[in-house]
């Protein structure tokens, strides 16, 4: 205890006049004290109050203090046991020792004695109950890290599952986008393509003739095969698609710039974006080539 007013000592004798004197010997060292007589009441008050403390006679007529002190220890393991005799007997000493009791004091007390005794009784008992205070906040640390880990492990691993969802998700968009893009390649130049075519010859439109050229011209360069090329329609964006394609043709920059009405350097600006867009890192390599090998390789799949 850090401090002895805490503290609770409880005397043990068949003796009133030694319970009487021991009671006042340890009131003067600032200690509560009760003391009982009567050994057979004595296990009644300990399971009911706390005692840091112990002073117990050995020869007692009902219960001595060899019975009692395995009793006291398994109600309350953490009190200390000090044996009183009238006889300082070696192996009266050891018994008692061996029993569970910490220290041993001979009739009559002395004072200093009982003094040093109690306070390095309670002084052990103090560590003690702070070592096991400080295990047990380990322990519950220990089980809550352990909890913790548990639930941070079922997170991650359901973090995993649902990422490996949305993965083959995205792959499965994707596909699906890939198809349908082809699928409107497709049905652009087999159903719309020849409509135009149909309409230009239609001599009641003939003045619509040069817009229809514009539009087949158009459909024509969307739907090229780099269109159909997956890879590219999927990452240039329309007027990315329509100048790659006329590269792909052999227009130059300014040739490009004045086909579609826009400067060089807006072309300049998209001919960058169309090589890192289609991971073209190495600046050796010419842009047109790449766009002829990916509609090489289309044609051949």
């Amino acid at each position: 205890m850090g401090n002895n007013e805490l503290a609770k000592i409880l005397i043990i004798d068949d003796e009133p006049m030694v319970c009487e004197l021991l009671e006042s010997m340890v009131s003067s060292l600032g200690i509560k004290a009760k003391s009982i007589t009567q050994s057979l009441k004595v296990m009644d008050e300990v399971r009911n109050t706390f005692y840091n403390l112990v002073l117990l006679d050995v020869f007692m007529p009902e219960r001595s203090g060899f019975d009692l002190i395995p009793d006291i220890q398994k109600a309350f393991p953490d009190t200390k046991i000090i044996i009183i005799t009238g006889r300082a007997d070696k192996e009266i000493v050891i018994k008692a020792l061996r029993l569970g009791a910490f220290d041993f004091l001979e009739k009559p007390i002395d004072m200093d004695l009982l003094s040093y005794s109690v306070n390095r009784a309670l002084h052990i008992q103090e560590t003690e109950l702070q070592y096991k205070k400080t295990r047990e906040t380990l322990q519950h640390s220990q089980a809550d890290l352990l909890r913790h880990k548990e639930k941070l492990e079922n997170l991650n691993t359901k973090l995993i599952q649902t990422n490996q969802a949305l993965t083959v998700l995205a792959q499965n968009i994707a596909r699906e986008r890939q198809e349908t893009e082809k699928r409107i390649v497709l049905k652009t130049r087999s159903l719309i393509i020849p409509i135009i075519e149909r309409l230009q010859h239609d001599k009641n439109l003939r003045r619509y003739e040069a817009e229809l050229s514009m539009l087949l011209k158009e459909l024509e360069d969307l739907t090229s095969g780099l269109a159909a090329d997956t890879k590219i329609a999927t990452s240039l964006s329309f007027s990315e698609l329509r100048i790659a394609s006329l590269i792909k043709n052999g227009l130059t920059t300014e040739e490009i710039a004045k086909h579609l009405h826009i400067s060089p350097s807006t072309i300049k600006t998209h001919r960058k974006n169309i090589r890192r867009k289609l991971g073209i890192t190495n600046q050796q390599q010419n842009l047109r080539n790449y766009l002829e090998s990916r509609l090489e390789k289309g044609s051949s799949a």
